[in-house]
């Protein structure tokens, strides 16, 4: 059922019957017309030869379900009806789209549009029209897909088919925890606990709301099991992520072999193993609920809103890197003056997972390693990852034959360097910035949260394309002595400067749900006992940001998401490093940020990425007297003192 609104009254209602009928209902005079729709296309209807018989064919019923499949709307004092049949047994498209004017008391067809190919299988969820756009909300495999098809006014008087583009709009590629995926992450050195956890708690995976119920659900199955209950599952915790950390696995036990007295580690880690993929599991199932699509919306500057149950999500353009990666990940091809990173890819992608993540986990040790030439150390990890040696002789032979075809490879690499780390042009006066900063903010967590999950998106597609040049470092490893050592080292320092941010991006800025219920002021008490709300909701999950929320001093929402993203990224100078053997003092900076917000573990981490330069040195010791380590901060100190005279301890005391 629709209706169109009226200042007043409504004056017409539509309704859609399961055996496609569409009816127009008026106060006065009840039903004043209806129309038949047909199920298929004006486009694909097929006309019988002259002199054949076609059999009748039953009427195909809609699902009884409740669905959305009829919207009206008013275009210049014209009213319209769009109608939307489904057809599940389609191969071609999920549905068509009929649309119909109310002309007096008549229905009269306009056209008939089918939707894409995209939407085979799919089910649709709410559809709108604003302005001379359509606008279909679908759910595919669980997942909300958006597409927009735009018409021209002036041929909507023509009856019969539509025929135009439609614009498909999803999400970003992302890694979902799977099982082959949970075991690629077991492929690098490190704690099969930590890397799960670490996963399973990344910012925009999981919502908390989603880890309470699946961590409420996996609890009750280990307190139902025989024999007394661990005590990790009766003791009470602070936050969330502690809870899930003491809890999954507890039921596991290392045991010995009944005849040998050997201990049985390949059971328990075995059995580990298989508690936190059943997590998993069951997270992975709440957060399919949670994203399903509920309905589309129009946002305060014009952007298309995708409302789900647990999720608010904005349609936004790409920039280059976003829409690079999208079209080589998709094996779309792309344009010829990006054609070394078509080749890359494929280099990347035959390379295999195993080598590739060997390589990436290396790449760590690698930067830091500045008294060796570039060449030499990547000639040397090259022949401790045996990466030329993996490739199947005939792809070796197609990658190379590719290669020979760019006529300077220099030029191609640089040309991608630029592409990686490029940014918008912000072309905004130094004084203007610094009168800006005086003013007042119109910040919002709902900005500042956008341009976040944009940077995230953005620098972990900048992240996959570096690694194709890395992967191409590797393959022409023994060529790499004749090369310019400066364009090693832009190469090193990107991915240097890319690694940091995207290690920030996937670190949450706190657990964003505390399981102890407190009080709060006695004025705040006095309130809810007045309005007889004395308990306060347990329930509510605050949303998980990422660290890089926490960094973003403003949300520069007046510039665009984009340009924000690129501006913030563009202010941490990270992408601006010219050698892996120097470090900036934005670099110094950036750490020196993450240590005055308390989180010391991330900037130790990154840390480790910069050379020991006096600036990086002074803020490694401010973050062992952080941590305790008064000794080791003296020690290095005292270096610093040596180099710079007695006048640097009355400035670091300040």
């Amino acid at each position: 059922m629709a209706s169109c609104p009226q200042p007043s009254e409504i004056e017409n209602v539509w309704t859609l019957s399961r055996d496609r009928t569409l009816r127009a209902w008026s106060p006065k005079n009840g039903c004043i017309s209806a129309k038949i729709i047909p199920s298929t296309s004006a486009s694909r209807a097929l006309t019988p030869a002259p002199g054949t018989i076609t059999p009748a064919k039953p009427t195909l019923l809609l699902d009884q379900e409740p669905q959305k499949l009829v919207r009206a709307f008013e275009h210049e004092n014209h009213i319209y009806v769009l109608v939307f049949i489904p057809t599940p047994s389609s191969t071609t498209s999920g549905g068509v789209f009929h649309l119909f004017e109310q002309a007096s008391e008549q229905l009269v067809t306009r056209f008939s549009l089918e939707s894409s190919l995209i939407s085979v299988h799919c089910q649709l969820h709410h559809f709108t029209v604003i302005g001379a756009s359509l606008h279909a909300l679908w759910s595919r495999q669980g997942q909300s897909v958006v597409e927009s098809m735009e018409w021209e006014w002036g041929k909507v008087k023509k009856n019969g088919p539509f025929i135009g583009q439609w614009t498909t709009s999803t999400y970003p590629q992302e890694s979902e925890l799977t099982p082959s995926y949970l075991d690629e992450l077991l492929l690098t050195p490190g704690s099969m606990t930590a890397k799960f956890y670490e996963a399973t708690m990344r910012p925009g995976v999981f919502s908390p709301l989603t880890l309470k119920i699946a961590l409420e659900a996996y609890t009750i199955s280990c307190l139902s099991l025989p024999g007394a209950p661990p005590p990790q599952l009766t003791t009470p915790y602070a936050t969330l992520g502690e809870n899930i950390a003491a809890v999954v696995g507890c039921t596991v036990h290392l045991t010995r072999d009944p005849q040998t007295g050997a201990q049985q580690h390949d059971k328990y880690w075995n059995a580990l193993k298989r508690d936190w993929e059943g997590f998993i599991a069951r997270c992975r199932e709440v957060e399919r609920m949670a994203r399903w699509p509920l309905v589309l919306g129009l946002g305060s500057a014009g952007a298309l809103i995708v409302v789900e149950r647990e999720r608010v999500c904005v349609r936004v353009g790409e920039d280059l890197p976003l829409r690079l990666h999208r079209l080589l990940s998709s094996s779309i091809a792309v344009e010829p003056q990006y054609g070394l990173m078509e080749i890359l890819w494929t280099l990347k992608t035959k390379i295999g997972t195993r080598t590739m993540l060997t390589l990436e986990d290396r790449l760590t040790s690698m930067v830091q390693q500045v008294a060796f030439p570039y060449a030499d150390i990547i000639l040397d990890q090259s022949q401790r990852t045996f990466f030329r040696t993996d490739l199947d002789e005939a792809d070796d032979s197609w990658i190379t034959g590719r290669l020979q075809s760019i006529e300077d490879l220099d030029q191609a690499i640089r040309f991608g360097l630029d592409i990686i780390g490029g940014l918008t042009d912000n072309e905004v006066k130094l004084e203007e910035e610094e009168v800006e900063l005086l003013l007042p903010t119109t910040e919002s967590e709902w900005s500042r949260a956008l341009t976040a999950s944009f940077i995230g998106i953005t620098v972990n597609a900048r992240y996959s394309l570096c690694l194709t040049i890395i992967a191409l470092l590797h393959f022409l490893a023994e060529d790499l002595g004749d090369w310019d050592p400066s364009l090693l080292a832009e190469v090193l320092v990107v991915f240097r400067g890319l690694a940091m941010l995207r290690y920030v991006a996937r670190k949450a800025a706190g657990d964003g749900d505390s399981e102890q219920d407190t009080l709060g002021d006695p004025d705040d008490f006095v309130s809810r006992m007045r309005n007889m709300n004395v308990s306060q909701s347990r329930t509510r999950s605050l949303p998980v940001y990422s660290l890089l929320h926490r960094l973003l001093a403003r949300s520069w929402g007046q510039k665009g998401l984009i340009e924000s993203a690129h501006h913030f990224l563009d202010s941490v100078g990270l992408l601006q490093s010219v050698s892996p053997a120097h470090a900036t003092r934005s670099e110094a900076v950036y750490c020196e940020r993450l240590r005055l917000l308390g989180y010391l573990e991330v900037a130790g981490e990154l840390l480790n990425w910069l050379p020991r330069t006096p600036g990086v040195t002074y803020v490694l010791a401010r973050l062992w007297l952080d941590g305790g380590r008064a000794d080791d901060a003296a020690a290095l100190l005292d270096g610093l003192a040596a180099r710079f005279g007695r006048l640097f301890f009355k400035v670091a005391s300040l």
